[in-house]
């Protein structure tokens, strides 16, 4: 799902230069060149897997600098600017497919490769079919000490502390691209100083390790019916409230809110509920805002559409795609 913005929104690219040109003046950057190191992989691949002979395709998706490469009558994935401890972590435990090589690129971005596992990302009908076991990967992923040990210390255990510091993170992003975007920038400005509100009455403390991107484009269901977590760059020490608010509102039906957070192990009660609802809006506005060195685009002609979920959200009411 990373970032709800289709196809053919891309294509609107070419039909709205003028107003990225202007984005990138006020100090916006974007980085074009999805292949730019290219050949510094080849020769890398070449050296760890002693053949000469690699073809890359590229994924879909607009974050790092990824790429399919086939060779040795294998496939890999390879990624670039990865957090490679996090994947050795929860590679380590099952939970995410193998590291079989890992290196620096001349300039020092790290690189990991990992083999290429078939599969699809699960429909709704299998977030509710795998409810036990995607349940119990979060749990997994939030308790274990080999993730632990590789994560930085956080700031305070305070969950209002970590709210306020995701909070300013979205504003400082929010603040780059506000200007062109002027018809919806007040009422987005009202929302998150609500949401500031809201975060000073949070109580509480006990972080976990977070995966905190906790979207359908990070989940993999193999062939052999294996389940990954992927995509962990953005792991960190946070509220459990930022992993269960996502997965429980955007794929779970409230009739089986109860019996997930029993398996993963959190109480229902209202303080829950509500970090969960405020970490969950958030995080709606955080994704369709683009990251730093990645290949996000930031859209102006979808932005007000974009804000659907986060409208909702803040709203209090349920995931407007549904639950089927």
């Amino acid at each position: 799902m990373r970032r709800k913005q289709t196809y053919t929104a891309f294509l609107q690219y070419s039909r709205i230069r003028y107003k990225q040109w202007i984005a990138t003046h006020r100090g916006v950057t974007f980085m074009q060149n999805r292949q730019q190191h290219q050949p510094e992989v080849r020769a890398f691949l070449q050296k760890q897997f002693s053949s000469y002979h690699w073809e890359f395709t590229l994924p879909y998706g607009n974050g790092k600098e990824t790429y399919f490469a086939h060779g040795n009558g294998n496939t890999y994935f390879v990624k670039l600017g990865a957090r490679i401890a996090n994947y050795q972590a929860m590679a380590s435990i099952g939970l995410t497919p193998p590291v079989i090589a890992t290196g620096f690129l001349e300039e020092g971005t790290p690189l990991l490769v990992q083999p290429f596992i078939p599969g699809r990302k699960p429909s709704r009908k299998d977030y509710r079919a795998y409810l036990e076991q995607i349940a119990t990967i979060i749990n997994r992923t939030h308790l274990s000490p080999e993730v632990r040990n590789v994560l930085p210390e956080a700031s305070s255990n305070l969950y209002s502390v970590l709210g306020f510091q995701a909070l300013t993170c979205v504003q400082q992003r929010w603040d780059q691209y506000k200007p062109l975007v002027p018809a919806i920038a007040e009422w987005v400005d009202e929302s998150l100083s609500y949401l500031a509100q809201q975060i000073q009455c949070v109580q509480g403390a006990g972080l976990v390790n977070s995966h905190n991107d906790i979207c359908n484009a990070n989940w993999l269901i193999a062939s052999d019916g294996q389940i990954y977590l992927i995509d962990l760059d953005s792991m960190s020490m946070d509220d459990p409230a930022c992993d269960i608010g996502a997965i429980l509102w955007w794929y779970y039906p409230p009739r089986l809110r109860q019996r997930f957070l029993e398996i993963v192990g959190y109480a229902n009660d209202e303080q829950f509920q509500n970090r969960m609802q405020v970490r969950m809006a958030i995080h709606c506005l955080s994704i369709i805002l683009p990251r730093s060195q990645s290949f996000d685009r930031f859209i102006p002609d979808i932005f007000v559409e974009s804000l659907t979920d986060f409208r909702a959200i803040l709203a209090g009411r349920e995931n407007p795609q549904g639950y089927d």
